[in-house]
């Protein structure tokens, strides 16, 4: 009897599912932004440290380009959610899904037909999600909130020639450099420890234990089973669940536009997987020939 194995693709959603946590958890929680960031990359550290496992990791540029990445990337998420309103903070960062098919334009010369209108479909309902919080938004916000989307790209790109045999090792050591880091530039996040209750103490294990540790463990683990333009767009079930999670558990339910911008987003999804099946059973077709 053969085994079951999860595909790539839905250990990548695994991981957004986790990711998607914050959402309700964070609101209980009245730290700085700041020391949540560091403190759940401690965490996150802590947990995975059994997989750390350093002689298993490759020790290259893509390594250095991963950790850079990764620690930018938890930071500006934390500045444009204080500079800008959350939708386009979250949404941001989700543009990662162009940048790949570009940078995958640039390398290779060859237009994908296949991705690029599932593509163009999803930005338009990314860009709807957006909307609703255009309202608080500010001109620095924005650009930080920019930036999310090429520093995720980049740290999906860099995940298969980063983590070696060992991508859980690879999430351990960039939560450590991230708690380290964000430490360092910011030592006055430190007297948050002061201020901490015991219900900030269980929230705040269970981000770095699971939303951040589990969510990074999964996405790195299922990144390197499958392409990272697939999945960059599989990543896009945090923005979704998320939302999903503060109704249910809540009662705050999102406004029409959050909810136009989540059905396209869901059209694009699937045209996505459709486009990827047809690609997958052509190449198929072509090498049977």
């Amino acid at each position: 009897m053969s085994k079951f194995k999860l595909s790539g693709g839905m250990i990548v959603f695994i991981g957004a599912a986790l990711w998607s946590l914050n959402s309700p958890l964070v609101k209980f929680l009245s730290l700085d932004s700041v020391f949540i960031c560091a403190l759940r990359a401690a965490i996150a550290a802590v947990t995975l440290l059994p997989f750390l496992r350093p002689k298993k990791l490759k020790f290259n540029p893509w390594m250095i380009l991963y950790l850079v990445s990764y620690a930018a990337l938890c930071l500006c998420v934390v500045f444009s959610l204080k500079l800008t309103s959350a939708p386009i903070a979250i949404g941001m960062q989700y543009t990662s899904v162009v940048w790949i098919f570009i940078i995958d334009f640039i390398i290779t010369r060859k237009f994908d037909k296949h991705l690029f209108v599932p593509i163009l479909i999803i930005m338009v309902g990314t860009v709807l999600f957006m909307c609703s919080g255009t309202d608080k938004a500010t001109n620095l916000g924005n650009l930080v909130a920019l930036a999310e989307g090429f520093l995720f790209m980049l740290m999906t790109i860099s995940v298969k020639k980063a983590s070696g045999d060992n991508p859980v090792g690879l999430v351990a050591l960039a939560n450590v450099f991230t708690a380290i880091t964000v430490f360092l530039i910011f030592p006055s996040s430190l007297s948050g420890f002061g201020t901490m209750t015991g219900l900030d103490w269980v929230i705040m294990i269970i981000l770095g234990a699971v939303q951040v540790g589990g969510g990074y463990a999964f996405y790195t683990l299922g990144t390197k089973m499958t392409s990272p333009q697939k999945a960059s767009i599989i990543a896009l079930w945090e923005m979704i669940l998320g939302p999903v999670w503060v109704a249910i558990f809540l009662r705050e339910y999102p406004s029409p536009m959050v909810i136009a911008g989540f059905v396209v987003i869901l059209a694009g999804i699937v045209l996505h997987t459709l486009a990827d099946i047809k690609k997958s059973a052509e190449l198929k077709e072509k090498s049977n020939t």
